[in-house]
């Protein structure tokens, strides 16, 4: 456990870096863990726990590292080679009928192999990245494996394995996944076998739990001795090498049925199944990793085993009415594709989407974005069906899983004169945004944008909110809610204000939105910004994710961009010297290469699209990201934690 305490005169600062610290003071208790902090008396201002450590002598080497971290993940990123994509596979058309997850990933022992080499030679020549290094794998260095080791025996299995090996599995009578069967191509098979019995005898006898390994040379002749009827898990694993391709099972039956569709793979019943279309689809346009399920067999399952019970059938029926029970296919990839990472998640559906599936809408214009700026920090926007509509399914789903709420809820708008439908879902729109637009500190510069049908309505339905508050909070003699207004160039502009805590919300309406912020300042940029054409929509960092498909709009869209929220906190910094100019440096390099990230999705009919086109992906697949070497969030907790743990010693 790493923790500073800071004591003086007005009372108390505890801050903890690393592990869990309880704080006990004047009867109470607080329990803090890494970049928690506490104090014991309000006049101790809280501050950052970067600083509470910042004087540690050894901080200057932690910035190095840092920057020298930064530097190494991206030359791996960019120099290690990737593998291509596949426009088919030999082994899908093998899987055995009723499969209903697949799983298709590349050969990766190249990449691996040749980024853990660019990386050694980095850690040879830099003491700080030595230090790192040897601090995370100390583990291994205890266990007596080292990198070199596993990386050696990566690659010398790449050398003989093919571009792809697939995983393919059924449901058992407990709907859960079964039959597992792995297939891959070999390069080099005759000596593939002595390999395997080599890895084989090395591993035998460390786990005596772990089942056994054996290879057969042929299934029509092999044996198997009966498995336990009270095991759940296999204590044997079988290897067919036959050619130039493996198959592993833990079933030898598994893998006879195998041998027999091998012989005739075109009368497999698998290939006439819509999930072998959907597979077949990802490969057409090049596939990277792939992973699937057949929802629509699952799903079917599941409902089969609930609907025996009262409490089974209701469950159902929420399901039914979700749209839950239209859910088809769930694919998702990645590859490298025009140099980039592209990754992919779609959703598809028996019908056009139902229920909850449906409030994502058709992709549409989204004149919010209008009102961010190039530089915003995080921006998060979408378009849904029609608000009432959405209301409508939402009581409907409410009523299901617990009849009698809508009465109750009717009381409730009775009581106060309001209508959930009418009042509040009738006046908006389908547009919603929420963005980080402006400085972080002290106060975080945060707007919503909201499309307004009705802006007189919404407005009278907000009069109405504060005065229903109001006498709620008079029963306990609080203040409530203040909510005033000023005309200025011809635009109204509101401040609701919080009597009792001193918060506010600021806003207004343009142009069929209502923008509401932090401030009465950022609701005025935010005008000046649609004004002026210098949005998001014209930062070339936000075009450089956009992809390249035949949409013009997005369903919804995560953008992020850590530039312009580092580079405040290294001037800052820079400005306090609150770091050695190497730990400055770092920070300033950080807000220098940040790339940003954007991720969107479309609602198209009958399926749902998330994609995104950043190094990584999801997976962390990138090189660097296999590895082990940190992102830019961990690269800051890398230094919070080297400074705080020196302090600390």
């Amino acid at each position: 456990t790493v923790f500073s305490v800071n004591n003086g005169t007005k009372g108390t600062r505890v801050s903890v870096v690393e592990g869990e610290v309880h704080v006990n003071y004047a009867g109470l208790e607080d329990v803090l863990r890494p970049g928690d902090q506490t104090t014991t008396n309000a006049s101790v201002e809280r501050v950052p726990v970067k600083s509470e450590v910042a004087w540690s002598r050894n901080a200057e080497k932690y910035g190095q590292m840092v920057t020298s971290l930064s530097a190494l993940r991206k030359e791996v990123n960019q120099k290690a080679p990737r593998p291509g994509v596949r426009y088919n596979s030999r082994f899908l058309k093998l899987l055995p009928e009723g499969t209903v997850l697949y799983a298709a990933l590349p050969n990766l022992a190249t990449t691996l192999s040749e980024s853990n080499r660019i990386m050694q030679e980095r850690i040879k020549q830099n003491p700080a990245l030595k230090e790192w290094w040897d601090k995370e794998n100390s583990a291994a260095v205890r266990d007596r494996v080292s990198t070199t080791q596993i990386m050696d025996r990566v690659r010398e299995f790449g050398e003989y394995l093919g571009e792809e090996i697939v995983v393919g599995a059924r449901m058992n009578q407990q709907g859960e996944p079964g039959d597992v069967i792995v297939l891959g191509d070999l390069k080099n098979s005759e000596g593939f076998r002595p390999f395997l019995e080599k890895q084989i005898a090395d591993l035998k006898g460390n786990d005596k739990g772990a089942p056994q390994v054996r290879i057969i040379d042929d299934p029509a002749t092999a044996t198997q001795e009966a498995q336990k009827a009270d095991s759940k898990a296999p204590t044997e694993i079988l290897v067919w090498i036959n050619q130039d391709f493996f198959a592993i099972a833990p079933r030898l039956e598994q893998l006879q049925q195998l041998a027999a569709r091998m012989k005739a793979p075109e009368a497999n019943p698998f290939t006439q199944s819509p999930f072998y279309a959907r597979i077949n689809e990802t490969y057409a346009d090049g596939a990277g990793l792939v992973v699937a399920a057949d929802l629509q067999k699952i799903i079917a399952q599941l409902v089969q085993r609930d609907a025996n019970t009262p409490e089974g059938e209701k469950r159902v029926a929420l399901y039914r009415q979700l749209g839950l029970l239209d859910l088809k296919h769930f694919v998702v990839e990645q590859k490298e594709k025009d140099n980039h990472t592209y990754s992919q998640a779609a959703l598809t559906f028996n019908e056009q989407r139902k229920g909850i599936a449906s409030w994502l809408a058709q992709p549409g214009p989204m004149g919010s974005l209008e009102f961010i700026s190039p530089e915003a920090n995080i921006v998060a926007a979408f378009v849904v069906k029609e608000p009432v509509s959405l209301v409508d399914d939402l009581l409907g789903y409410l009523e299901t899983a617990s009849p009698g709420l809508q009465a109750k809820l009717k009381e409730i708008e009775a009581e106060h004169k309001l209508n959930l439908r009418n009042d509040i879902a009738a006046p908006l729109g389908g547009e919603y945004a929420f963005a980080i637009d402006g400085p972080v500190l002290p106060t975080p510069s945060w707007k919503m944008i909201f499309e307004v049908y009705d802006q007189a309505k919404l407005q009278q339905t907000l009069g109405r909110i504060v005065e229903e508050v109001n006498k709620e909070a008079a029963k306990d003699g609080k203040g409530g809610l203040a909510l005033e207004s000023e005309t200025s160039g011809g635009q109204t502009f509101y401040t609701l204000k919080s009597v009792d805590f001193g918060l506010e919300l600021h806003y207004t309406y343009v142009n069929g939105y209502m923008i509401a912020a932090a401030s009465r300042a950022l609701v005025d940029r935010a005008i000046r910004y649609r004004q002026s054409g210098q949005t998001l929509l014209q930062s070339a960092r936000f075009r450089a994710g956009l992809p390249a498909d035949g949409n013009t709009n997005f369903s919804a869209l995560f953008y992020h961009d850590l530039a312009p929220l580092l580079k405040p906190l290294a001037d800052r910094v820079q400005n306090t010297s609150q770091l050695p100019k190497e730990g400055q440096d770092a920070l300033k390099a950080m807000a220098a290469d940040g790339q940003p990230t954007l991720a969107y999705a479309y609602a198209q009919g009958d399926r749902i699209t998330l994609a995104s086109n950043t190094d990584g992906g999801p997976f962390g697949l990138s090189p660097a990201s296999i590895l082990g070497l940190p992102n830019s969030f961990a690269l800051q907790h890398i230094l919070m934690e080297g400074m705080g743990k020196k302090s600390g010693k």
